[in-house]
């Protein structure tokens, strides 16, 4: 099977929601239910989830597919990485790596995170990896737009 395509938001609102503390079944069921009520609670009720139900009723199997097997974003902008960093690794802006005008630089991911965003931003990124950090299984690396 294909690498499911999610929009941004799509992905956003799922990742706002593991970054809760929901688990990927208990979403699935969450959304088969067809009632928001327990997304309300995500980060003080700051998400609409009306696009992720709207997509569960549409086209469930796909959904399901994105949130057991994963997913790739159709397209991902700036703040869309720097929200993924944050949401899925606790990894903030500033604070944890060097934000310059088009590139997010001196990220230091584990391994299987540097993989799983590999796998997940749109092809419109590129990502440079700056350094293999010793006796550890983490990389440094930079995120930059890709040459048009």
């Amino acid at each position: 099977m294909s690498t499911v395509k999610l929009s941004q938001w799509e992905t956003m609102l799922l990742e706002a929601a593991r970054a809760h503390g929901f688990v990927d079944e208990e979403i699935i069921h969450k959304l088969r239910t067809g009632d928001p009520a327990p997304f309300s609670d995500v980060e003080g009720g700051k998400y609409d989830y009306t696009p992720l139900f709207e997509l569960s009723k549409n086209d469930p199997l796909t959904l399901e597919a994105a949130i057991r097997e994963g997913y790739q974003i159709k397209f991902t902008t700036f703040n869309g990485i720097k929200f993924l960093l944050n949401k899925r690794y606790n990894i903030q802006a500033e604070h944890d790596y060097q934000v310059e005008e088009t590139a997010l630089h001196h990220v230091r991911l584990p391994d299987d995170a540097l993989a799983w965003m590999r796998r997940t931003i749109s092809p419109n990124w590129r990502i440079v990896e700056l350094e293999k950090l010793a006796n550890t299984k983490e990389t440094l690396v930079r995120f930059e737009l890709a040459a048009s």
